[in-house]
């Protein structure tokens, strides 16, 4: 038995210490990155590009996108042959005989249908890049909106803690007043209901936050641990917003509503050029084999080579109670619906247009008046804590002209963000960048 005897020396000490050292900068730093990968700052942009490339949705509508590339890419494939290739080995054991064969077939069919599946295809495709472009454009205008939404509660959220800050700082001066006995016991608790009523406030409106904040991170397609901090401000796009009336004389076929009608349209239209010709249509039919087979003890094999030519024409599709002439009144009068439906669609864009350009300039016009609103309020609201301090006004004047405060500076906030999304629907509508009419496209 060997015995190893261990004797620490000042070089293991040391190579002990250096390795402990290493594995705690090693785990230090880890925890530090991992802190720094946990935080986000975003611009509206960087929060559309995030949601562009994670968003569920997105990605959904892009798989069922590709399906329909690999239908139309492959619709022509009817008109591919049919190929068979046999070989066969038969053995009387009675007759002490055998044969051997070899045959090859090739055949194809072609049907009236085949031009207009393959149209079919064509306008499905159409139609998936309609609705995958539709669908990004709906995650872009949510992200958008919920940006500006979330701006709009943050800054919401600090005008109410202000305003608790200074009904605290009224309660306290209350207070010392009270002790001094230079203010009535009814003022002081009303100073203090002020404050307390302030609080579920606050609290309801952090929870808000904080719900829309996770539904925000949802959309985005980011963990929901990740602290995201946004980067933008609403007054920066307000004073950008700037609109023409040339947007109400723009190309009403153009609009992504209007596309999407019309392609279903088109898409009738195919399906009634199908069903024509499955009633009416001959098909083709053209098969070719060759083959060889030999006989045991036989000189020379025996040849196949046959070619087969068939046509088939429906007869019953001219007969007007047929299965096929009552498929074709059918697709005819769902394909006049839905043009119907188009010129309907281009009459309801057209007032969508003009609404969301007039409720623009209404809401541009009232927030002028906001904004003195605000000013006149908070001159008004200094005005009055100068007089209470001075014992000229009571208590309950003090927190009315606090109050009228508060409520500008919200309506300002709040009509900004409608101001904002309002835009942001016209955008939509019209199929145009966003930001176009903020100036804020990069």
């Amino acid at each position: 038995m060997v015995i190893i005897v261990y004797k620490e020396t000042d070089m293991t000490k040391k190579i002990f210490t250096l390795a402990l050292v290493f594995f705690i900068m090693t785990a230090v730093f880890s925890k530090t990155q991992e802190n720094t990968d946990a935080f986000l700052r975003l611009t509206v942009d960087d929060a559309v590009k995030y949601a562009l490339e994670n968003n569920v949705s997105v990605k959904k509508s892009q798989l069922a996108l590709n399906l329909k590339k690999r239908a139309k890419n492959s619709s022509w494939n009817a008109i591919s042959p049919t190929l068979n290739l046999s070989g066969t080995f038969n053995d009387d054991f009675e007759k002490e005989t055998y044969s051997t064969g070899l045959s090859g077939t090739a055949a194809i069919s072609l049907s009236p249908s085949l031009f207009s599946s393959i149209k079919s295809a064509l306008i499905a495709y159409d139609a998936g890049e309609l609705s995958y472009e539709e669908t990004k454009r709906k995650v872009e205008l949510n992200v958008r909106k919920s940006f500006y939404n979330i701006l709009y509660q943050k800054e919401n959220l600090l005008a109410q803690e202000r305003s608790l800050e200074t009904a605290q700082q009224t309660y306290d001066s209350n207070l010392a007043k009270y002790n001094r006995g230079q203010l009535s016991e009814l003022d002081l608790l009303n100073s203090q209901y002020n404050v307390e009523s302030k609080k579920p406030v606050i609290t309801s409106l952090k929870n808000t936050y904080t719900n829309d904040m996770a539904s925000f991170k949802q959309v985005l397609g980011i963990g929901l641990s990740i602290h995201i901090e946004l980067d933008g401000d609403l007054d920066d796009v307000m004073k950008n917003i700037k609109l023409s009336e040339e947007i109400l004389h723009g190309d009403i076929e153009a609009l992504p509503s209007v596309k999407a009608a019309q392609n279903s349209v088109d898409a009738a239209k195919a399906k009634l050029l199908a069903t024509r010709f499955s009633a009416y249509g001959p098909s083709l039919t053209a098969s070719y084999s060759y083959g060889k087979t030999k006989e045991k003890n036989a000189s020379d094999p025996t040849t196949t080579n046959q070619l087969s030519l068939g046509v088939r024409i429906p007869l019953d599709g001219w007969l007007p109670w047929s299965t096929g002439a009552l498929s074709v009144a059918s697709q005819k009068e769902s394909l006049e619906e839905l043009k119907l439906q188009l010129e309907d669609e281009k009459t309801t864009a057209a007032i969508n247009v003009r609404n969301s350009y007039n409720t623009i300039l209404q809401a541009q016009s009232q927030l002028e008046t906001l904004e003195k609103n605000v000013s006149l309020m908070q001159r008004s609201y200094e005005m009055t804590r100068i007089a209470y301090n001075n014992g000229s006004k009571d208590l309950l004047t003090l927190q009315k002209a606090e109050d009228n405060l508060l409520t500008a500076k919200t309506s300002l906030q709040q009509q900004e963000f409608t101001l904002i999304s309002n835009v942001l629907t016209l955008e939509s509508t019209l199929g145009l960048p966003f930001g176009t009419f903020s100036n804020v496209t990069n």
